[in-house]
């Protein structure tokens, strides 16, 4: 279980990443401002979730 969570919060860190890197660049370029703004909001807390999970793993194994 301790593993499945480390690879899901790892999955979910990378697809953060490209969420905020590639599809906000992708939506700035087409003019699609909402959606940069919600690719942005989803991206971040996408990242906090990740982080959390993370942590939450090291503090109990």
């Amino acid at each position: 279980m301790i593993r499945l969570l480390t690879c899901t919060s790892i999955v979910l860190f990378v697809s953060a990443l490209l969420m905020l890197a590639v599809d906000a660049r992708i939506y700035n370029h087409r003019g699609w401002f909402r959606e940069k703004k919600y690719a942005a909001v989803m991206g971040w807390t996408y990242c906090l979730i990740s982080v959390a999970v993370i942590i939450g793993l090291m503090i109990y194994v």
